[in-house]
This record gives C-alpha cells, sequence and structure tokens, in this order.
C-alpha cells in the first residue's frame, strides 16, 4: 500500500473522526480530559472498521464489530476513570452514524425512485441494528460477567 492510499484510506478518516468525536463531546458539555479519551474511542471505532473494511468483511459486520470495540473501550474507561459508560459510548459511536446513508434515502425518497428509497432505507436501517447488536453484545457480556463475578465471590 503506497503512502497515499494509506493517508487517504486510514490516517485522514481517524483523524477526521477525532475531531467529529471531540466536536460532540463539546457539544454535550464533557470535561476536557474525558472528552479527549472520548475522542480517541472514536478513532478506534473508526480504525476498527477500516481495518475490517480493508480485509474484505462484509460492511454489516464492518460496523457490528467497530461498535462492539468502541463499547469495549467505553466500558473500560469508565471504569477506570469513574464515568458512566454512556459519556465514551455515545461519543465514540459518532463516526458510524450512518447519517449519509439516510440523507441520500431521503433524497431519492424526494425524487421518486421507491426502488433505490427502499434499498437504501434497508441498508440504513442495517448499519443502524448492527451498530446496536455490536453495543448489546458487549453489554450483556460485561453484565453476564459482573453477574457470575458477584456470584462467586459470595460462595
Amino acid at each position: 500500500m503506497q503512502i497515499d492510499n494509506v493517508l487517504q484510506q486510514i490516517i485522514l478518516p481517524c483523524l477526521y473522526s477525532l475531531i467529529a468525536s471531540i466536536a460532540f463531546g463539546v457539544q454535550f458539555n464533557i470535561k476536557l480530559r474525558h472528552m479527549i479519551m472520548a475522542g480517541i474511542g472514536g478513532t478506534l471505532t473508526q480504525f476498527i472498521f477500516i481495518a475490517f473494511e480493508l480485509s474484505g468483511t462484509t460492511e454489516m459486520l464492518c460496523y457490528f464489530f467497530s461498535a462492539a470495540a468502541v463499547s469495549v473501550y467505553s466500558e473500560i474507561m469508565a471504569r477506570r476513570l469513574h464515568v458512566p459508560v454512556n459519556m465514551y459510548l455515545v461519543i465514540g459511536i459518532i463516526p458510524l452514524v450512518p447519517g449519509g446513508y439516510m440523507y441520500n434515502t431521503m433524497i431519492t425518497l424526494i425524487g421518486g425512485d421507491t426502488e433505490a428509497f427502499f434499498n437504501m432505507f434497508l441498508t440504513a436501517v442495517g448499519i443502524a441494528g448492527s451498530i446496536a447488536m455490536g453495543v448489546f453484545a458487549v453489554s450483556a457480556l460485561v453484565r453476564l460477567i459482573r453477574i457470575i463475578g458477584h456470584k462467586t465471590i459470595r460462595l
């Protein structure tokens, strides 16, 4: 892979994700140290997505694994810094939100192309579902581990 390709395919999208995540941190009025760490979570999300995408994984799985990765990151950072998981999770998921798909879906609906509308709509809903399932899977696993951990300690 040439330097220009690496810059265009990996480094710039990760940098843009960092900037966007920090901007949303400002919007949500998060403290600076948490904002930077949440921005790193957004960058991690984008990097994982690109890595899976470049390896040939399907788009829905890329979103699923990226959401799962940011969920793990959010759980770890929330435990370490004693803050709610949502502080890192919401900011970290921002780069994955299918806003462009939804915009293009509405444009095709207004344009009257119903077949393209349904295809784009299903893609957008599939992406949103993949993100939700990635977050849910990690959240459920963490909760299960905590329950098992508490039961073992009580015995």
